[in-house]
Protein backbone atom coordinates (compact mmCIF):
# COMPACT_ATOMS: atom_id res chain seq x y z
CA UNK A 1 0.00 0.00 0.00
CA UNK A 2 2.97 2.47 0.79
CA UNK A 3 4.52 1.59 -2.64
CA UNK A 4 1.01 2.99 -4.26
CA UNK A 5 1.01 5.91 -2.13
CA UNK A 6 4.35 6.94 -3.24
CA UNK A 7 3.94 5.76 -6.65
CA UNK A 8 0.39 8.46 -6.38
CA UNK A 9 2.26 11.30 -4.72
CA UNK A 10 5.40 11.22 -6.94
CA UNK A 11 2.86 11.49 -10.25
CA UNK A 12 0.97 13.94 -8.48
CA UNK A 13 4.22 16.23 -8.25
CA UNK A 14 5.22 15.65 -11.77
CA UNK A 15 1.45 17.26 -12.67
CA UNK A 16 2.43 19.85 -10.37
CA UNK A 17 4.94 21.59 -12.54
CA UNK A 18 3.35 20.73 -15.76
CA UNK A 19 1.48 24.28 -16.58
CA UNK A 20 0.95 22.95 -20.58
CA UNK A 21 -3.30 22.74 -19.61
CA UNK A 22 -3.88 25.91 -18.44
CA UNK A 23 -4.24 28.17 -21.20
CA UNK A 24 -6.83 25.75 -22.65
CA UNK A 25 -8.41 25.50 -19.17
CA UNK A 26 -8.34 29.58 -19.21
CA UNK A 27 -10.17 29.30 -22.40
CA UNK A 28 -12.65 26.84 -21.98
CA UNK A 29 -14.08 29.39 -18.65
CA UNK A 30 -13.72 32.33 -20.59
CA UNK A 31 -15.09 31.41 -24.01
CA UNK A 32 -19.13 30.91 -22.36
CA UNK A 33 -19.17 35.05 -21.12
CA UNK A 34 -17.58 36.29 -24.60
CA UNK A 35 -20.08 34.54 -26.38
CA UNK A 36 -22.96 35.70 -24.46
CA UNK A 37 -21.27 39.51 -24.56
CA UNK A 38 -21.28 38.65 -29.00
CA UNK A 39 -24.56 37.11 -29.03
CA UNK A 40 -25.73 40.53 -26.79
CA UNK A 41 -24.18 43.04 -28.98
CA UNK A 42 -25.87 41.60 -32.09
CA UNK A 43 -29.62 41.72 -30.25
CA UNK A 44 -28.72 45.15 -29.42
CA UNK A 45 -27.60 46.42 -32.25
CA UNK A 46 -30.15 44.85 -33.74
CA UNK A 47 -33.23 46.44 -31.70
CA UNK A 48 -31.60 49.64 -32.07
CA UNK A 49 -31.94 49.31 -36.16
CA UNK A 50 -35.28 48.14 -36.23
CA UNK A 51 -35.88 50.98 -33.77
CA UNK A 52 -34.35 53.87 -35.92
CA UNK A 53 -36.58 52.11 -38.73
CA UNK A 54 -39.75 52.64 -36.56
CA UNK A 55 -38.54 56.59 -36.21
CA UNK A 56 -37.86 57.22 -40.03
CA UNK A 57 -41.78 54.97 -41.05
CA UNK A 58 -43.15 57.54 -39.04
CA UNK A 59 -40.83 60.75 -39.76
CA UNK A 60 -41.57 60.07 -43.40
CA UNK A 61 -45.05 59.35 -43.52
CA UNK A 62 -45.79 62.20 -41.83
CA UNK A 63 -43.79 64.60 -43.77
CA UNK A 64 -44.89 62.28 -47.12
CA UNK A 65 -48.97 63.50 -45.98
CA UNK A 66 -47.69 66.56 -44.76
CA UNK A 67 -46.72 68.03 -48.77
CA UNK A 68 -50.55 67.14 -49.71
CA UNK A 69 -53.29 69.54 -50.28
CA UNK A 70 -55.64 66.66 -50.18
CA UNK A 71 -55.12 62.39 -50.08
CA UNK A 72 -57.36 59.97 -51.15
CA UNK A 73 -57.27 56.26 -50.17
CA UNK A 74 -55.75 55.11 -53.28
CA UNK A 75 -53.06 57.38 -52.78
CA UNK A 76 -52.65 56.70 -48.69
CA UNK A 77 -52.07 53.04 -50.22
CA UNK A 78 -49.22 54.04 -52.12
CA UNK A 79 -47.46 55.96 -49.33
CA UNK A 80 -48.28 52.80 -47.01
CA UNK A 81 -46.40 50.31 -50.08
CA UNK A 82 -43.16 53.21 -49.31
CA UNK A 83 -43.21 52.85 -46.12
CA UNK A 84 -43.37 49.26 -46.10
CA UNK A 85 -40.08 49.53 -48.47
CA UNK A 86 -38.78 51.37 -45.79
CA UNK A 87 -39.03 48.34 -42.94
CA UNK A 88 -37.19 45.70 -45.35
CA UNK A 89 -35.33 43.50 -44.37
CA UNK A 90 -37.57 43.19 -41.66
CA UNK A 91 -41.18 42.17 -41.75
CA UNK A 92 -43.45 44.53 -42.73
CA UNK A 93 -46.38 42.36 -41.40
CA UNK A 94 -45.55 43.74 -37.98
CA UNK A 95 -45.72 47.21 -38.40
CA UNK A 96 -48.99 48.82 -37.40
CA UNK A 97 -49.64 52.37 -38.18
CA UNK A 98 -52.34 55.58 -38.12
CA UNK A 99 -51.85 58.60 -39.62
CA UNK A 100 -54.10 61.42 -38.56
CA UNK A 101 -54.97 65.26 -39.38
CA UNK A 102 -55.74 66.54 -35.55
CA UNK A 103 -57.19 70.22 -35.37
CA UNK A 104 -57.23 72.67 -32.83
CA UNK A 105 -60.36 75.14 -32.22
CA UNK A 106 -60.37 78.42 -33.45
CA UNK A 107 -60.77 79.69 -29.57
CA UNK A 108 -58.74 77.20 -27.55
CA UNK A 109 -55.41 75.83 -28.53
CA UNK A 110 -56.10 72.52 -26.43
CA UNK A 111 -59.52 71.41 -27.67
CA UNK A 112 -58.40 69.65 -30.12
CA UNK A 113 -60.30 67.25 -32.61
CA UNK A 114 -59.77 64.41 -35.15
CA UNK A 115 -60.76 65.67 -38.69
CA UNK A 116 -59.54 62.05 -40.30
CA UNK A 117 -57.25 58.82 -39.44
CA UNK A 118 -56.16 56.35 -41.29
CA UNK A 119 -54.91 52.88 -40.36
CA UNK A 120 -52.39 50.42 -41.92
CA UNK A 121 -52.00 46.97 -40.95
CA UNK A 122 -54.45 47.37 -38.14
CA UNK A 123 -53.09 50.55 -36.92
CA UNK A 124 -52.19 51.87 -33.58
CA UNK A 125 -55.50 53.31 -32.32
CA UNK A 126 -58.92 53.87 -33.20
CA UNK A 127 -59.68 57.76 -33.42
CA UNK A 128 -63.55 58.51 -34.78
CA UNK A 129 -63.96 62.00 -36.90
CA UNK A 130 -64.19 64.82 -34.14
CA UNK A 131 -63.48 62.42 -31.52
CA UNK A 132 -61.02 64.29 -29.06
CA UNK A 133 -57.21 63.90 -29.64
CA UNK A 134 -54.63 65.23 -26.92
CA UNK A 135 -51.87 66.41 -28.28
CA UNK A 136 -48.02 68.03 -26.59
CA UNK A 137 -48.20 71.80 -25.61
CA UNK A 138 -46.96 73.88 -28.43
CA UNK A 139 -46.88 71.41 -31.08
CA UNK A 140 -50.77 73.23 -32.97
CA UNK A 141 -51.85 76.61 -33.04
CA UNK A 142 -54.90 77.77 -32.68
CA UNK A 143 -56.89 76.87 -35.89
CA UNK A 144 -54.59 75.21 -37.32
CA UNK A 145 -54.01 71.27 -37.65
CA UNK A 146 -51.58 68.73 -37.66
CA UNK A 147 -50.42 65.23 -39.23
CA UNK A 148 -49.70 62.77 -36.47
CA UNK A 149 -47.85 59.95 -37.85
CA UNK A 150 -48.21 57.18 -34.80
CA UNK A 151 -46.14 53.54 -35.40
CA UNK A 152 -45.64 50.79 -33.66
CA UNK A 153 -43.53 47.58 -34.44
CA UNK A 154 -43.44 44.25 -32.49
CA UNK A 155 -40.19 43.49 -32.27
CA UNK A 156 -38.52 39.86 -32.05
CA UNK A 157 -35.12 39.38 -30.61
CA UNK A 158 -32.83 37.00 -33.25
CA UNK A 159 -31.43 34.87 -31.05
CA UNK A 160 -32.52 35.21 -27.63
CA UNK A 161 -36.22 34.56 -28.70
CA UNK A 162 -34.94 30.20 -28.56
CA UNK A 163 -34.31 30.66 -25.02
CA UNK A 164 -36.50 33.71 -23.65
CA UNK A 165 -40.07 34.16 -25.81
CA UNK A 166 -40.42 38.09 -25.56
CA UNK A 167 -41.93 40.53 -27.85
CA UNK A 168 -40.81 44.51 -27.63
CA UNK A 169 -43.08 46.98 -28.89
CA UNK A 170 -41.03 49.97 -30.72
CA UNK A 171 -43.37 52.45 -30.61
CA UNK A 172 -42.94 56.37 -32.18
CA UNK A 173 -45.36 59.62 -32.70
CA UNK A 174 -44.27 62.11 -35.46
CA UNK A 175 -46.11 65.37 -35.70
CA UNK A 176 -45.89 67.98 -38.95
CA UNK A 177 -48.14 70.54 -39.95
CA UNK A 178 -49.50 70.77 -43.60
CA UNK A 179 -47.13 72.88 -45.70
CA UNK A 180 -49.54 73.83 -48.90
CA UNK A 181 -52.92 74.27 -46.42
CA UNK A 182 -54.23 74.61 -43.17
CA UNK A 183 -55.28 71.22 -43.06
CA UNK A 184 -54.94 67.92 -45.51
CA UNK A 185 -58.19 66.81 -47.17
CA UNK A 186 -58.70 62.56 -46.77
CA UNK A 187 -61.26 60.99 -49.75
CA UNK A 188 -63.23 64.78 -49.69
CA UNK A 189 -63.60 65.30 -45.57
CA UNK A 190 -62.83 69.12 -44.62
CA UNK A 191 -61.97 69.59 -40.76
CA UNK A 192 -63.82 73.26 -41.14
Amino acid sequence: MRKLVKKYLAGARRFQGDKRGVAAIEFAMVVPLMVMMFVGTVEFSQAITVDRRVSQVASSTADLVARAKSLSTTEMAGIMDVIEQLVKPYDHNLLKMTVLNVQASPSDVNTTKVCWSYSHNGGTGSYPKDSSYTLPAGVVEAGDSVIVAEVSYAYTPLIFDYFIKTTKTLEEKFYLKPRLSSYVKYDGNDCG
